[in-house]
């Protein structure tokens, strides 16, 4: 505890800016695999806040767990890599997720969760084939081989090593990771008795060291120490093979130099293991034996329990040196062991596949559960699309009832008003010929020269009116049963309005004269028969209400149209007489001679050609009549 307290205080004594950050950080390296580096990573976790800090915080999270991961700390390591890959991943940081994520699986292995090491190996390597590198999904190549190789699946274990190889191929700075995919290789191979393949490999893993301390003379010789030992004991053991024993203690021989450079003692029961292979292979059974407890000791420090290879090794030592009831001793004790082995690997292993088939289960009712809501999902959008469509088609049958009865009701009230008409007309025109008729018989009988002439001259004047009055019948017939022809033609404005000017002047009077106000030159798509008939019915109904005053006409543009103008001073019209000029059931209900059709036929022309008009408005000096007109027929 005084040991933390003073650390504590030398840490907080450094500078409270970012060189600190960079001073914990060569702490850390100094103080490799120490408790003090703990402190050092604390310190550098904590205060490494920031976007600017991001490499010190990813620094200090991998390493956290890297010592850990060297410790054997399973706990800590899994606590500490659920924060680290969280924000790896976050700021997209791939090389520390993906060392991160091996190192945990690798865990996984040594501890014997095969099935879960295998099952996070194979989404770490479908998560770097997505976004990480070559070296990257080497890396979860490597995590898989590994929990194969130790889970005894050596088939398995040389076709991902085999694929990481292939994947490093011409990497420079991968020569770490080769000679791990190598020790695998060849161990599987060991496993199925490929001894031939075993030193092909352990000389890759030879190249790849004397390639190391090439490109990296500053490190020292012994810098991977454990793999020397390794890589020699090996040869020893392709030697004792081969019947070579003096080639093979001169590999142990060299081996031992790297003995007391392995810190972590990761091969030394391999190294006694072969010491204790060569002594039995030249007699020596007592420095078989030592050699043996020696390798057993370390072995026990890596793994607790008995190991039966010992108990196997013991019993040839024994058969060698004659006693037989020891060697069956021993055998029958490795039998035993290799038995509760197995029968612990296999609770395990189905403990492990246990729990994996009922997380296989859940995932595939997830995926069925999934599907149906779904189904159900597309179902219930389907049903309210079909109701929505159902509720749109009775609302359209209801609109379209509505516009038939509507229709209907239009219909017959058009055909009652075509029914009064014709009622009205039937009776005007026998009032007209019955007045004729009397007028007739009158001039028959008469004979007073004088009379017999206003006779005839008003019988002439009832045959015109009556004849314009039947062309405008006809032509609100045209009307009314859209058979009226036109004829659309470039129409100079300014003419056609002049001419209608020239025309209407026989109609003006001293009391009530006719102005034409100036115009501009325009041009109108039109019919222009039609359009001077419009305007002289309008000029010929101010007449006809007009006693005094003025009638002035013109027109104007306003965008794409054209607004044409009857304003009459002194003259004002009420809303009955506005009323009976557009009715032509009104103005058919009165005498032949009253009858002024003028009006409604100038509303439906303008209508046909596409205008609009307006009911006379009343301005300061009198009315005013409006009709607009498009500048082009459509």
């Amino acid at each position: 505890m005084i040991w933390c307290q003073e650390r504590g205080n030398a840490v907080n004594s450094f500078p409270p800016d970012s060189i600190r950050l960079q001073y914990l950080k060569d702490c850390c390296e100094r103080a490799d695999d120490t408790p003090e580096e703990l402190l050092y990573l604390d310190s550098l976790l904590n205060e490494s806040e920031g976007p600017e800090n991001r490499n010190f915080k990813a620094y200090a999270y991998r390493n956290q767990i890297r010592h850990y991961f060297n410790a054997v700390d399973w706990e800590q390591a899994e606590k500490v890599s659920v924060p680290a890959i969280s924000f790896f991943r976050r700021e997209q940081m791939l090389d520390y997720l993906f060392e991160t994520q091996a190192m945990i699986i690798t865990l996984y292995t040594d501890r014997g969760e095969f099935e879960l090491a295998l099952q996070k190996g194979r989404e770490m390597y479908k998560e770097a084939k997505a976004i990480g590198s070559a070296g990257d999904v080497a890396e979860a190549c490597y995590v898989i081989a590994y929990a194969c190789y130790i889970s005894g699946r050596c088939n398995d274990a040389l076709e991902w090593a085999e694929r990481g190889v292939r994947l490093l191929d011409g990497m420079k700075d991968k020569h770490m990771n080769r000679m791990e995919f190598y020790f695998i290789l060849a161990e599987s191979s060991r496993q199925l008795n490929r001894e031939e393949r075993v030193i092909v490999y352990v000389d890759s893993v030879r190249r790849e060291l004397i390639d190391f301390h090439l490109l990296n003379p500053d490190k020292p010789k012994d810098y991977f120490s454990y793999y020397w030992i390794w890589v020699y004991c090996n040869e020893a053991d392709y030697e004792l093979y081969c019947n070579h024993p003096a080639e093979a203690c001169s590999c142990l021989k060299k081996a031992d130099k790297y003995k007391q450079s392995d810190i972590y003692d990761t091969y030394k029961d391999g190294l006694y293991f072969t010491w204790s292979d060569y002594y039995l292979a030249v007699g020596d059974y007592d420095q078989a034996t030592a050699c043996l407890d020696t390798a057993a000791y370390y072995l026990q420090l890596r793994h607790s329990g008995e190991n039966p290879d010992v108990c196997r090794r013991r019993a040839v030592i024994a058969a060698k040196k004659g006693d037989y009831k020891q060697a069956t001793e021993e055998l029958r004790h490795c039998v035993q062991i290799a038995d509760s082995l197995s029968c612990a690997r296999f609770d395990c292993q189905s403990h492990q596949l246990r729990s994996f088939f009922h997380i296989n289960q859940l995932e595939t009712e997830r995926k069925k559960q999934s599907l149906v809501i779904h189904f159900q999902l597309i179902l219930a959008f389907s049903l309210a699309l079909a109701l929505l469509l159902l509720c749109y088609l009775c609302y359209r049958f209801y609109r379209i009832k509505c516009l038939l009865a509507v229709a209907v009701e239009e219909a017959v009230e058009a055909d009652e008003n075509t029914s009064v008409f014709l009622s009205n007309m039937t009776r005007v025109v026998n009032d007209f010929l019955q007045e004729t008729s009397a007028f007739s018989e009158s001039l028959i009988r008469e004979t007073e020269m004088e009379k017999r002439q206003k006779y005839a001259v008003s019988l002439c004047s009832r045959n015109e009116l009556a004849q314009r009055v039947i062309f405008d019948i006809l032509d609100v017939s045209k009307i009314e049963s859209d058979r009226m022809q036109f004829h659309y033609e470039d129409v100079n404005l300014a003419r056609l309005v002049r001419e209608v000017y020239m025309k209407m002047q026989s109609s003006a009077t001293e009391e009530v004269r006719l102005c034409l106000l100036p115009v501009k030159e325009m041009r109108m798509t039109a019919d222009p028969i039609r359009l001077a008939q419009v305007l002289e019915n309008i000029l010929h109904c101010a007449f006809l209400h007009a006693k005094s005053g003025e009638v002035s006409f013109g027109y104007r543009a306003e965008g794409e149209e054209v607004v044409f103008f009857v304003s009459c001073k002194g003259i004002v019209f009420s809303e009955e007489a506005c009323q009976f000029m557009f009715d032509r059931l009104a103005q058919t209900a009165s005498k032949l001679e009253n009858i002024q059709l003028g009006m409604v036929i100038s509303r439906g022309l303008i209508m046909k050609m596409g205008g609009r008009m307006s009911m006379p408005v009343r301005t300061e000096s009198g009315c005013r009549i409006e009709f607009v007109m498009p500048l082009k027929h459509i």
